[in-house]
């Protein structure tokens, strides 16, 4: 069993890794039909690109049940003959990872490219890495970790009492 992981601190903003995306799955370079984006954090000078855990909280919330798992990669894919655009994985997924093609509107996450993701083979700094589910724990608990000692000021201010 593998998984996606970001390796923390390497990542340059090339954007490669979306345009990649986006080439694969739609045949066009268009970072809005890509299941990968890399954000810039302004405050504090770091690109990170962010995607899908397949974690599964989407499947539960698709009325459609066009949302299942891939029983040889594990990903959570889309069936794009189901999906009606509703938005509920969009609503669901805490870490921004879906969208809705506005074109389409059907739903855009990440399938892990059938077990060998593009973006992986694109990256130039080794920060996207596909690899087996114990070193895959390591880096997630390490970028936690490194979450956890930065300290982000929150996009929107928590309001102050009094």
């Amino acid at each position: 069993m593998k998984s996606l992981i970001v390796v923390p601190n390497r990542c340059t903003g090339c954007h490669r890794c979306e345009m990649s995306c986006s080439f694969v799955h739609f045949k066009t370079i268009n970072p809005s039909k890509s299941a990968i984006h890399v954000i810039r954090v302004d405050h504090a000078p770091i690109d990170a690109p962010i995607f899908c855990v397949q974690c599964g909280l989407c499947m539960d919330v698709c009325p459609a049940k066009a949302i299942s798992r891939d029983s040889k990669t594990q990903a959570v894919v889309v069936d794009y003959e189901k999906c009606t655009g509703c938005g509920n994985c969009v609503n669901v997924c805490p870490y921004g990872a879906v969208t809705v093609d506005s074109v389409t509107k059907k739903a855009i996450k990440c399938d892990l490219c059938g077990g060998n993701p593009e973006c992986v083979k694109i990256c130039p700094e080794g920060v996207l890495q596909y690899v087996e589910s114990n070193a895959a724990s390591y880096y997630k608990r390490l970028a936690y970790a490194n979450l956890q000692r930065m300290e982000l000021k929150p996009l929107i201010p928590y309001p102050r009492k009094g």
